[in-house]
């Protein structure tokens, strides 16, 4: 039974993840006209990076034990050849966010507030479509993470009704 729950919670912490990735994106796209932040200089684009984690361990440590309840049994016989395979079972975390510290965009407009010397304004290097192609990536694997929540109930009803 604890390993049908794993599936509930591994599209939990996808969306969760992608969840925080959606708000990056959207800070970003907030911000792509912000000359002037509390660091000083115009906004810097955020990233968001994840980590792959053996969900196993995530789940053991949770639950303060040592149970190798999602235990990989390697059913393709993939470590044949004395390979090492991966846990089948990886979930996924936000790792950090990052900086990008490239150059920001110089346009001429000498009568802004925020020109220097030259009359050049230093505005965030944020390329709209960019930040929308990986808005809708965000949401295509959001919407992926539901999907697979919604089969996994859907799943446990039938078992359910089975018993009944």
């Amino acid at each position: 039974m604890s390993n049908f729950l794993n599936s509930f919670d591994i599209s939990g912490y996808g969306l969760s993840a992608q969840r925080v990735r959606v708000n990056v994106i959207s800070s970003n796209i907030a911000n792509a006209q912000t000359t002037r932040t509390e660091e000083g200089g115009p906004y810097r684009r955020k990233e968001v990076v994840f980590k792959a984690v053996n969900f196993n361990d995530v789940y053991n440590k949770a639950l303060g034990g040592t149970a190798q309840s999602a235990k990989y049994q390697d059913p393709l016989n993939e470590g044949q050849f004395g390979q090492k395979v991966n846990p089948a079972i990886m979930s996924v975390v936000v790792d950090k966010i990052v900086r990008d510290d490239s150059k920001p965009l110089m346009k001429f407009e000498p009568n802004n507030p925020d020109a220097d010397a030259n009359g050049y304004v230093a505005y965030p290097n944020i390329n709209p479509v960019v930040e929308m192609s990986d808005l809708v990536e965000a949401t295509r694997s959001y919407q992926a993470n539901v999907a697979a929540f919604q089969s996994a109930k859907d799943m446990a009803n039938a078992a359910i009704s089975l018993l009944q």
